[in-house]
């Protein structure tokens, strides 16, 4: 039973009740659902380089935010060469660790609020201003994940504040100048991180399900 607190499922929609903690590795299938392979929309601002050239996206990994990692202007033979492996590799180290995901409790407030910091860059600017604006918190909106933020995020209801933190992810995107061209998709994808979204309940389940064969393997052992 003591090592029950410290597993970590892949699969759940809020890990805060059971006293355990969000998981990469519970994301990461959902952003590689709505992130897709290359593309060099010339529309999308994201796909240029520093040079002005066009040399598009792979796997979620724009040029624009792969330049500062690289130190020197992408071609477009560098974005090709990223693959899906080393794009999660990339996400978990910028967005996910950077942002303390792993200290967030609930699976489905970290998973929106980190695939905004992935997509938009903002991610935790609007769950403060969501704070300060529903929940009476007076939080700096410095976009910085520090202990202030995470604790007033771990203290509400998860439910409560997944559904008005997307309302905000949804005004920001209308607001965008180039909203026309991509606000269907960005709409499309926020769904995927909707409370009422099916796939929650289905990881609720199975986290309930393996929660529950621990307990019982738990038991089994104590009684031999």
């Amino acid at each position: 039973m003591a090592q029950l607190r410290n597993y970590k499922p892949l699969l759940a929609y809020d890990f805060g009740t059971l006293g355990l903690h969000a998981s990469f590795e519970a994301y990461s299938p959902m952003l590689q659902q709505v992130e897709g392979g290359y593309q060099n929309n010339r529309h999308d601002p994201g796909n240029k380089n520093s040079l002005g050239e066009y040399v598009g996206t792979n796997h979620g990994i724009s040029a624009r935010w792969y330049e500062n990692i690289l130190g020197y202007p992408p071609s477009k033979a560098d974005m090709l060469a990223i693959t899906k492996s080393y794009a999660k590799q990339l996400f978990l180290k910028y967005f996910w660790q950077q942002n303390q995901g792993d200290r967030i409790l609930s699976q489905a407030i970290a998973n929106t609020i980190i695939d905004h910091e992935v997509n938009a860059g903002n991610g935790v600017q609007l769950a403060q201003r969501c704070l300060n604006d529903h929940f009476g918190y007076h939080l700096d909106d410095d976009d910085v994940m520090g202990n202030e933020t995470l604790t007033a995020i771990n203290s509400v209801n998860p439910t409560k504040f997944v559904r008005l933190y997307n309302e905000y992810r949804k005004k920001h995107y209308q607001n965008l100048s180039n909203s026309p061209e991509f606000l269907s998709g960005w709409l499309k994808r926020l769904q995927k991180f909707a409370v009422s979204n099916p796939s929650f309940s289905i990881g609720s389940v199975l986290v309930v399900a393996t929660i529950g064969y621990f307990i019982y393997q738990g038991l089994t052992q104590q009684n031999i």
